[in-house]
């Protein structure tokens, strides 16, 4: 098993060295070096070379036309702007509707060509609506509830389908679910945010039935661009970011780019800041056209505190005796309470193409994250449904108080050779890959330590505490290696892609006998492509998902979490630049996590089954309007082990939304452009069918002024600032929503 796992990790380190070494011809290299397109990083491939096959019939010639003129209505609209840049899985989207993405195949595919349910949020979308986390800018993807836990400082906790996805960042993982103290990327570093829902397991492994978020970072380009922009809104939040790129040599062998924020902010909830520092340089090198090497670096440091209060019942979801508590509660103590995160990253994502039928990837991540973690929340443990200690007057709650720090060192790779080939009539994209991934984790802790004084919810008095001495935690060490195949097909209309993958997993706990695990896992989808630009789908695919990271589940370490899918949709393009994308879905999970008597720690229940279905349109219906609408439908139920017959706790069973933009040139305002949003959040149940959280209904606007260089935007998100909760927990306690928020910016474009 070890000997593997160095296996794993040198061939990731050598491919590019070895790539590298392979000669090219002279004349290819000097004509590459000098006259490298002044295009995107993500070269678009060359057409395949014509071979020589007999002459179609007129039926099947009449049927190969409709295919190409459905592929080509599909496309992005390159007529639409002067110029315009072939689209690429990893490079930028104008507007809402991207066309390709390597989320679903890791190879640079159509995502009508891809048989899963895949939304892609491009950066457009994210400035149009104001976007300030990741989770926020998933608010009208469908079958995803963004603001599951309200706007949480410590991180982005969105659902998937019912479940918590996993979230990857140019395709390794970057964040442990459901750990504290984990990088968590600003939007304004990313280029697109693609929610692939369902199974991923056979490429990446380490998924849920969920699905998995992939965060695409912004590259170096060849165009330069250079954008600095100022914020100020709601919570008193300030913030400079900037963006530059372009060539460093007039050959564009190597380009450059860089992006830093600066924020200082504080938060809904009281005495908790929310301050950023990120500087994120990156560089590539293009030695020639069939190679590209991007080395990006982060810096990044996080200041905040204890944003979610973990309320009860009596005073969030109904009023007690003294009214409501107010949305803003710091339940913690000032000068003790903190979240802080600091995050060191390098990443090498790496490319060649041995011309048109083989390609190599290569992506390793190093990252260094430290992290500061204390808190104090109510105690409602005892008695979730009267956790006061003063009656009737139920004001008084004790709390609980935590600290912990922890030092985490982890290294991800993903290696693999794609390959292009044809047997009969029968054309092949295949794809063979080994990644790995390891974590070290060092911790202290105090443990949780309950302090009985009363403290009361309604008329706080903050008397401050002493932070408690910390003993170490036993250190950890994970490691999965994954080996996997998988094979897109094409015959005519017909398209399938299949793949299996087998997975190793080592978990290491200091003084514990080491656990090794090993799961088998695949894929099966079938497509045919209609001549209207309607193109069937069904999928059976199976997920397996180690818990790396300790401090997640009562008792030590996790059960690894197994399920399979079975998806029955559509991609439907009925004319350029729209797409309508439908699914229905049944899956079932076992040892998903769920909530604990504990705020800060998970247990696992037998086997939960998820049934639903998903619809979604992207549009730019007119040259000045453009629109995004989402409904998804969600049957959740535990099956077996704790709460069988239960409805899954914080799964709304509808969700609906609609987005649109339009541009006010008909009526003579050149620049201007407004938009606006409705969300509507369908109740959810507590994980024993006692506690019901009721459904709402919220609202966002935006209005923006461009003139020359300069963009002026102001965003208003739940406009009517609606007080709502977004979840309530058997456990004992609530999740505040956000209130409105009004962010006002301008950005300077040169």
């Amino acid at each position: 098993m070890n000997a593997s796992l160095k296996t794993a990790g040198w061939l990731g380190a050598a491919l590019p060295m070895l790539a590298a070494m392979i000669d090219v011809t002279p004349a290819q290299a000097q004509s590459s070096a000098r006259e490298l397109p002044a295009v995107v990083v993500d070269q678009p491939s060359r057409p395949p070379a014509a071979r020589s096959r007999p002459a179609p019939s007129r039926q099947s010639a009449s049927a190969a036309s409709r295919r190409a003129a459905q592929r080509a209505q599909t496309a992005p609209d390159a007529a639409a702007t002067a110029g315009a840049r072939a689209e690429t899985a990893t490079g930028p989207v104008r507007g809402y509707l991207a066309n390709q993405s390597g989320t679903g195949t890791k190879t640079d595919t159509p995502l009508r060509e891809t048989p899963q349910s895949i939304t892609v949020v491009t950066a457009d979308r994210v400035t149009d609506q104001g976007a300030l986390t990741v989770q926020e800018s998933l608010r009208y993807v469908p079958g995803v509830f963004a603001d599951a836990y309200g706007p949480d400082s410590r991180g982005d906790y969105p659902r998937i389908r019912g479940q918590d996805p996993n979230i990857y960042l140019d395709g390794t993982r970057v964040v442990n679910t459901w750990q504290f103290n984990e990088w968590r990327p600003d939007p304004f570093t990313l280029e697109r945010i693609e929610v692939l829902r369902g199974p991923a397991s056979v490429l990446y492994g380490d998924t849920s039935t969920a699905g998995l978020l992939n965060l695409v970072s912004k590259r170096p380009q060849a165009e330069a661009f250079n954008e600095i922009g100022v914020q100020y809104g709601s919570f008193n939040r300030k913030q400079v970011q900037l963006d530059s790129t372009g060539k460093l040599t007039k050959d564009g062998e190597w380009l450059y780019r860089f992006i830093g924020v600066f924020r200082d902010s504080n938060t809904q909830t009281d005495y908790v800041p929310d301050d950023r520092i990120v500087l994120a340089p990156s560089l590539t090198w293009r030695p020639t056209n069939n190679t590209n090497w991007t080395v990006l670096g982060t810096y990044q440091k996080d200041t905040t505190g204890s944003s979610t209060a973990f309320l009860p019942h009596e005073g969030t979801l109904f009023p007690g005796p003294n009214g409501l508590v107010p949305v803003r509660r710091f339940v913690s103590e000032p000068g003790f309470d903190k979240y802080q995160t600091e995050t060191g990253a390098v990443s090498s994502l790496f490319e060649h193409s041995f011309g048109d039928g083989l390609k190599i990837r290569q992506n390793m991540r190093y990252a260094h994250v430290e992290g500061i973690y204390r808190t104090m929340y109510p105690d409602w443990s005892s008695n979730p449904a009267d956790p006061f200690l003063d009656h009737p007057q139920h004001r008084t709650v004790a709390r609980w108080f935590s600290s912990r720090q922890t030092t985490k060192d982890s290294f991800t790779s993903d290696s693999n050779a794609e390959l292009k080939f044809a047997t009969g009539a029968i054309t092949h994209k295949a794809l063979f890959g080994v990644d790995y991934r390891a974590l070290g984790e060092r911790a202290s802790s105090s443990g949780e330590i309950l302090d009985p004084r009363p403290f009361d919810l309604y008329a706080p008095v903050y008397n401050g505490i002493v932070a408690p001495l910390l003993s170490p935690e036993p250190d950890l060490r994970q490691s999965q290696l994954g080996l996997y195949a998988q094979d897109q097909m094409r015959l005519g209309p017909w398209l399938a892609v299949v793949g299996l993958r087998q997975d190793f997993v080592s978990n290491n706990v200091q003084g514990a006998p080491a656990e090794d695990t090993r799961a088998t896992t695949g894929r099966a989808g079938l497509m045919y492509e209609l001549p209207f630009g309607l193109t069937p789908y069904v999928t059976y695919a199976q997920s397996f998902t180690p818990i790396f990271g300790s401090g997640i589940c009562v008792g030590g370490t996790c059960k690894a979490q197994q399920g399979e899918m079975v998806e029955l949709g559509f991609k439907y393009n009925p004319m350029p630049g729209t797409a309508i994308n439908g699914a229905i879905f049944d899956t079932t999970e076992k040892n998903r996590l769920a909530s604990s008597p504990s705020a800060l720690l998970s247990v696992q229940t037998g086997q939960v089954r998820i049934r639903g279905a998903e619809l979604e349109l992207i549009s730019r219906v007119t040259p000045d309007l453009d629109l995004i609408g989402a409904y998804s439908y969600l049957n959740a139920t535990v099956e077996s082990g704790d709460n069988a017959g239960k409805r899954v706790e914080t799964v709304p069973e509808h969700q609906a939304s609609l987005w649109a933009k339009y541009r006010l040139t008909a009526f003579g305002l050149q620049g201007v452009t407004i938009g606006g949003g409705v969300r509507y959040i369908g109740e959810s149940w507590d994980g024993t069918d006692t506690i019901r959280t009721p459904d709402y209904t919220l609202f966002d606007a935006m209005i923006r002024y461009e003139t020359g260089p300069w963009r002026f935007q102001v965003n208003a998100s739940n406009l009517a600032d609606k007080r709502h909760v977004t979840t309530c927990l058997a456990r004992g306690d609530c999740f505040f929503g956000l209130g409105r928020t009004v962010l006002g910016s301008a950005t300077y474009r040169f």
